[in-house]
């Protein structure tokens, strides 16, 4: 039908999140009719994410490399000397006993902008499914444990875990497991509080249904 330049974008574009051969088609259309300079832009931002782009070192969050700063090892991080932090785990002013679990980055910025929570993050990278046997692994958690013990080794030390997954059956399966990889190392694992409707994402809560979930998280026994 189409012809192969457009069939082929679509191939490709179909198999973004939340954008199906229809969706793909109407944007293969919009762009090739519109100005030149749109794909140029488009073109140079996708060239941009895949050179400057990068995930950071600790929490697994992406940092933009080109702004990257370099961290010391004093004590703060478990990064060793010379490596790159993003701008929260290389911050000072944030809590660096607080470590709040989320599956994707777009989680966390929907916690951030929420204003309430200051403390650190680790990204997962997906949640645990019932049809797995092991840990994915594209799932962070054994980084997670080694940045926990990596902490106890100075003289800081984490404090509480949170677990911010989205109220599903993966997110409560997550935790679980999680709960249970985390039980020896005797630290405080709380949950957001259920002001979160089951089945729902955490990335399209609004700030205050995440603020109130934040504030009303209570510690996994």
């Amino acid at each position: 039908m189409y012809p192969k330049t457009i069939q082929n974008f679509i191939e490709k574009f179909s198999k973004l999140p939340g954008i199906g051969p229809r969706q793909a088609a109407r944007l293969a259309f919009w762009l090739l009719k519109g100005p030149k300079e749109t794909r140029q832009n488009l073109k140079r931002a996708l060239e941009n994410l895949d050179k400057d782009a990068r995930a950071c070192e600790l929490c697994h969050y992406v940092m933009d490399s080109s702004t990257s700063l370099t961290i010391k090892n004093d004590g703060n991080n478990n990064l060793p000397a010379g490596r790159h932090g993003c701008h929260f785990c290389d911050n000072p002013a944030r809590d660096h006993a607080t470590i709040c679990v989320v599956e994707k980055e777009t989680d966390l910025a929907t916690i951030e902008k929420s204003g309430v929570y200051k403390g650190l993050y680790h990204v997962l990278g997906g949640l645990f499914s019932a049809l797995d046997t092991a840990i994915p692994a594209n799932l962070k958690m054994p980084e997670l444990i080694k940045r926990i013990e990596g902490f106890k080794k100075s003289d800081k030390k984490i404090e509480e875990i949170i677990l911010a997954l989205s109220p599903n059956h993966e997110g409560d399966l997550t935790a679980y497991y999680l709960e249970k990889l985390l039980r020896p190392l005797k630290v405080k694992v709380t949950r957001l509080g259920r002001g979160l409707p089951y089945g729902s994402d955490v990335e399209f809560a609004d700030a205050q249904t995440l603020s109130g979930a934040l504030e009303s998280r209570k510690e996994i026994k």
